[in-house]
């Protein structure tokens, strides 16, 4: 079978639009138990629920990843959230336990999606699975 002519295209969306995402997410309305945002590859990062709150998490699946996966590490420490590293695959995961309720969760993705990936409030992402 050949590729497929119709390409999927993935919900777009920016930083400030997270909200309505998150709360899908709180409701069991999206596909898997977590989201993500990504706007070129290397800056997706993940929404998991922890509870009644979300956790940040970020897996470095390419090289090009690595340094901010340290970064993010950093982040995490700096502003004194624990993390736990697993490997999946190969694949470095990790989970940043912000356990933070839906705005203090988009203040940190934005902080993070600014600070370390050099986004900006106009960046438009696609929602990812």
């Amino acid at each position: 079978m050949g590729k497929a002519t119709k390409k999927f295209s993935a919900k777009q969306i920016m930083i400030r639009d997270l909200h309505e995402q998150l709360i899908l997410l709180h409701q069991n309305k999206t596909e898997f138990e977590f989201i993500g945002i990504n706007s070129n590859g290397d800056d997706c990062i993940y929404f998991a629920k922890e509870g009644q709150n979300y956790n940040i998490e970020y897996e470095a699946v390419e090289k090009t990843q690595l340094p901010y996966f340290e970064k993010i590490k950093s982040f995490a420490s700096r502003n004194n959230y624990s993390y736990s590293e697993k490997i999946n695959n190969g694949i470095p995961y990790l989970i940043v336990h912000t356990n933070t309720g839906i705005d203090q969760t988009i203040k940190l993705a934005e902080q993070i999606q600014i600070e370390i990936f050099g986004n900006n409030e106009n960046t438009v992402y696609e929602i990812v699975p």
